[in-house]
């Protein structure tokens, strides 16, 4: 039988305070964002339920919840694995990102109010400070991130946003991986929020164009280096 630290599962106990679920939830969307858990990797319920010390039920809302965000794939009879993204998808995602956070930099510039402006290069300042840990920076980037939306002013782009988000998760990993790519990531970020918050609403939505373009080629990198490995 495999242990819990071969399979991912180590450091995935729970407490109870949030419903059970979500912890649960909460813990293997984090594996899923480390790589711990890799992409059609199956996603055993006695495991998680011994690793988390949740019951099956739990456990099996919590995957449910995460099927919903794309995270994971249910297959009757075979189990949950990890869900996966074709290369196609990929570029497809992509497309859209870029496309929803230049409208959201253009929007920001225009719309956000001088503590939002304030709020946003403080994420900066965070992330500038946490270069060298994925989780920690991925976490910051998301405030980053609700912050531009929010000050963009638009509740639909938002919701949309929030569901990319949750979908590009392995991706935007992936992506990190890349030795390096934290830093040049913040870079990107930085020159974005400098425009948006100077009111240069072309100039910000171009920059983060050109960071969503980064991040794909990083992502596809990495993939491509896996495909071309020795099997």
């Amino acid at each position: 039988m495999r242990n819990a630290e071969e399979n991912g599962l180590a450091g995935m106990s729970v407490v109870r305070s949030d419903p059970v679920r979500l912890q649960v939830a909460a813990k293997i969307r984090e594996g899923i964002t480390e790589l711990r858990f890799r992409p059609g990797q199956l996603l055993i319920e006695r495991e998680l339920c011994e690793a988390t010390g949740a019951s099956r039920a739990s456990v099996r809302e919590a995957l449910r919840q995460l099927e919903s965000e794309g995270l994971v794939h249910s297959v009757p009879g075979k189990g949950t694995s990890v869900a996966g993204v074709s290369r196609q998808e990929a570029i497809d995602l992509y497309e859209v990102r870029a496309t929803l956070e230049s409208m959201a930099g253009r929007l920001f510039a225009q719309r956000a109010s001088a503590e939002q402006r304030e709020q946003l290069m403080e994420c900066v300042e965070r992330l500038k400070r946490n270069t060298d840990e994925t989780a920690r920076f991925m976490a910051i980037k998301d405030e980053f991130y609700a912050v531009l939306f929010a000050g963009a002013g638009n509740s639909e782009l938002l919701r949309i946003v929030q569901t990319l988000h949750r979908r590009i998760t392995v991706l935007r990993a992936t992506s990190l991986s890349v030795p390096g790519r934290l830093g040049v990531s913040t870079e990107e970020l930085e020159r974005a929020a400098k425009a948006a918050c100077d009111g240069d609403a072309e100039t910000a939505a171009r920059r983060l164009v050109e960071h969503v373009e980064a991040a794909a080629d990083a992502a596809f990198s990495v993939r491509d280096e896996a495909d071309a490995a020795p099997a």
